[in-house]
């Protein structure tokens, strides 16, 4: 007769950790909390050297199984008793039927369509080989298994398999992380890792067919059920899903909640059937995801539906799970130990010569042909599911298990070195311009041909202006600036013949999560419905700048600043032009329904919301030394811009000598050639008072002859060589002290939130790294602040001037020097 549980709990003098079948509930969060902590913890060491987390979450099953912790008396009893292991099974396995269906879900048949013929070339070399020398390990692998109830013809069959099989999931992530879906390595092992991944699906539903019936026919009528099902399931179901699809405005609007209980409906039932057929559920998952149309990236939105609870909790638990089975200890003889030398060294060998051959006889130089190898011999997380496969149904003992689990885990570890110094960045640079495939590269910009075009022409006639967007709160701000080049009435001669190419990149940040490896597969598409980009389409072609070329990447937050580096490069951009905002991190309702009306309006915690959000990343783009580099710091231009048409706003520049200032002076010059407006050039430290104006033609010659290098002093008797002309209001003056308050009193009018500051950073010590933030208060900011972004500019932020801020830095041309005025 059943005891009924204590319903006080704790309080009753229960066990919580005791299992109960009746309620498992209890332990089952004790075990799902210790293998997450371990798992995340292992992770961390694990990332710095660019490894996948499957790794950390198969060791972390080791170290918590009998080869570590199982040593501890006590341990395994009662943290992880033989009777609560099916729970945990049956969880993770729920959640292994979804991460196929995730895997389903990055199958795109239009990425191996770009280049189908090398792509079967490398994905049939890559299987061919290795399952032969599969099949060759198997005999004494047998032999050293020693079970006579497992027929050779299926043990076979099943190390062929495992030996041939490429782990596309991991391998895309792989390729994202090291920027390499560009280059023709990369393109091709993507395509040729989705075939290699289809086909071993295929072959290993073939072996567990085999293994689960009782007789070569049976295993046929397995086989041939499971290709109708997956038949009907493709050609019937799937166009009845699209037109639910489009019923629901899935394509526009991302899936509605009737759609996602269909799909997770049709996933289940899927697994049901596939599973009572004879093969297991999983592949029922694999094949709902292939039926979900990619278009209007849905594969994209369905995933970040499910990937969190999928990838967080469910997959921990079974690849622990895995690591529970895995006892290094019975690695315990020369014999075993030379078997796993040697499986070790025919998986590798296998993969990477079969492919590096292959890609060799398509035409891809020697390192290409080996970084395809190495990349193609990653089996990650796919090889430990078919290796679990393959130990719950009998066909591996516990010991060829774990010599084909420290296989797996080996040649994923290598693959991301091995990669990074057979195909490094500068070979990929190097090249990329000889070898590329224009047709098939992974490229966004559409206007790549204009962009080529472009650097061929004069340099009088184009400015670059390459900016980044990596959130929707930045268009407002690039808007406002950018506006600035665009005049009301295109009336000089300067603006007319002068045209502005603005090249806008579109930052996604690469996280853990498989959603955004998907929509790196296909970055054209992604592009396609990115609204940020649209509108930065949209507001190019309103005010009239016809050139605005747009790019999506998707990189680290740490890579951000390099990889606008990268494309101001490519490019050819004259400024790197990156905004930033006092409103960042506020309520977006708050600052659109009732935007301030003077800085002073927001409050302490807002205004050090700058200093302690943005000065690592400001500190990192002024690392950029190659071009010009500006800081546009907005306080309120963006909600003058649509109310005001900007004729009253002026421009000022803070003056004192160096080649930031010089850059400065430049950069205001070319705004006031595109929107005529009052520029006021202000030499701080002087000890005479001077006034002097500049003409139209001294600022178009100044335009055209100076650059930030060019000595100061010519640069100001270039410019200014005129007495007061009306047609023009650029004015220069001089102020005897070096004060930022005595800059502000000393001005006819006084800066208003639609006037704009353009000053240099001149910072001496342009490489002080990223800064860390320490926790002594305003004082601490304030001097990081002026080693990012130079004093007069944390002067003018600490004294909540209202005028917008554009900082710039000058390129390195040569030696640096910095002048002093009297």
């Amino acid at each position: 007769m059943s005891t009924a549980v204590p319903q006080a709990g704790v309080f009753a003098g229960l066990n919580p950790s005791q299992f109960n079948a009746s309620d498992p509930v209890v332990l089952f969060i004790i075990q799902c909390t210790i293998i997450l902590v371990f798992c995340r913890l292992l992770a961390i060491p694990l990332g710095w050297l660019k490894q996948p987390k499957v790794i950390a979450e198969v060791i972390a099953g080791i170290v918590l199984g009998p080869s570590v912790m199982g040593r501890i008396p006590g341990f395994q009893e009662t943290v992880f008793p033989t009777a609560s292991l099916p729970f945990i099974n049956l969880i993770s396995t729920l959640g292994l039927i979804f991460f196929l269906f995730q895997v389903g879900l990055e199958v795109d048949m239009r990425v191996v369509k770009r280049d189908w013929k090398k792509s079967l070339a490398i994905s049939v070399a890559g299987m061919a080989l290795p399952f032969g020398l599969g099949i060759a390990a198997s005999v004494g692998l047998y032999k050293l298994q020693n079970e006579p109830s497992v027929p050779f013809s299926s043990f076979l069959l099943f190390l062929g398999v495992a030996m041939s099989i490429t782990a596309f999931p991991v391998l895309a992530r792989i390729l994202v992380e090291l920027k390499l879906l560009r280059t023709k390595v990369g393109s091709l092992t993507m395509s040729s890792g989705l075939l290699n991944d289809c086909t071993a699906w295929v072959l290993l539903a073939l072996v567990v067919a085999l293994l689960n019936s009782s007789g070569g026919l049976d295993a046929l009528w397995v086989f041939l059920t499971t290709i109708a099902y997956a038949l009907f399931l493709i050609f019937l179901i799937g166009p009845l899903y699209r037109k639910l699809c489009i019923h629901t405005g899935a394509f526009e609007n991302g899936p509605s909640p009737l759609l996602m209980t269909v799909t997770l409906m049709i996933v289940l039932v899927s697994a049901f059937v596939t599973d009572i057929i004879g093969v297991h559920a999983i592949f029922g998952g694999f094949l709902a995801g292939i039926i979900v149309p990619h278009d209007g990236d849905l594969s994209v939105k369905v995933t970040e539906k499910i990937e969190d609870i999928v990838n967080i909790i469910f997959l921990p638990l079974y690849f622990t799970l895995s690591g529970l089975k895995t006892q290094i200890g019975l690695l315990d003889s020369g014999i075993v130990w030379g078997y796993v030398i040697l499986v070790i060294f025919l998986a590798c060998f296998g993969k990477i010569v079969g492919c590096t051959v292959a890609a060799r006889l398509c035409g891809m130089t020697m390192r290409e042909s080996f970084a395809v190898g190495f990349l193609m011999n990653c089996k990650g997380l796919v090889e430990l599911i078919v290796l679990n496969i393959g130990h719950d149904a009998g066909v591996l003992n516990d010991q060829v298990f774990v010599i084909m689990v420290v296989m797996a885990l080996i040649t994923t570890f290598m693959t991301t070195p091995a990669v990074l110094w057979l195909y490094p960045e500068w070979y990929q640079k190097q090249t990329s311009g000889e070898n590329m495939d224009r047709s098939n590269q992974f490229t966004i910009t559409k206007e790549l041909s204009i962009m080529e075009t472009t650097m061929q022409n004069s340099r009088s006639r184009q400015y670059r202006i390459a900016t980044m967007l990596n959130s929707i709160d930045m268009v407002p701000n690039v808007v406002s600036i950018l506006r600035l080049f665009v005049g009301a009435e295109q009336t000089t001669e300067k603006s007319q013949n002068e045209s502005v190419d603005i090249y806008a990149l579109r930052l996604l940040e690469l996280t853990q999560r498989p959603s955004d490896v998907m929509r790196s597969h296909d970055l054209r598409e992604t592009e396609r419905y990115d609204p940020i980009l649209s509108v930065m389409r949209t507001f190019g072609s309103i005010i009239g700048i016809d050139n605005v070329h747009t790019r999506l990447d998707i990189c680290p937050l740490s890579d951000y600043v390099k990889t606008v580096a990268d494309y101001s490069h490519q490019s050819d951009a004259d400024i790197i032009l990156l905004p930033i905002s006092m409103h960042r991190n506020h309520h977006h309702h708050h600052h659109h329904d009732h935007p301030p009306s003077s800085p002073t309006e927001m409050t302490s915690a807002e205004k050090s919301n700058l200093l302690h959000y943005d000065t690592e990343f400001v500190t990192k783009a002024f690392e950029i030394t190659k071009v010009s580099v500006s800081i546009f710091i907005d306080r309120g231009l963006n909600d003058l811009v649509n109310r005001s048409s900007l004729d009253d706003f002026q421009i000022l520049v803070p003056f004192t000598g160096g080649v930031d200032d010089c850059a400065a002076v430049l950069l205001a010059l070319r705004l006031q050639t595109h929107r005529p407006t009052a520029v006021t050039i202000l030499h701080l430290g002087t000890a005479t008072s001077v006034i002097r104006f500049a003409t139209k033609e001294s600022i178009y010659q100044c335009l055209d002859s100076m650059s930030a290098s060019s000595d100061e002093r010519l640069l100001l008797d270039t410019l200014f060589s005129g007495e007061k002309n009306s047609s023009t209001s650029v004015v220069y003056r001089t102020i005897r002290d070096v004060t930022v308050s005595s800059m502000l009193t000393s001005l006819e009018k006084p800066l208003k939130m639609q006037d704009l500051v353009v000053l240099g950073r001149n910072v001496v010590d342009r490489h002080t790294g990223p800064l860390v933030h320490s926790v002594l208060g305003q004082e601490s900011e304030t001097r990081d602040t002026k080693q990012s972004l130079g004093s007069i500019a944390s002067d003018l932020l600490s004294l909540d001037v209202m005028a917008s801020l554009v900082v710039v830095q000058a390129p390195i041309e040569g030696p640096i020097s910095f002048s002093v005025n009297a």
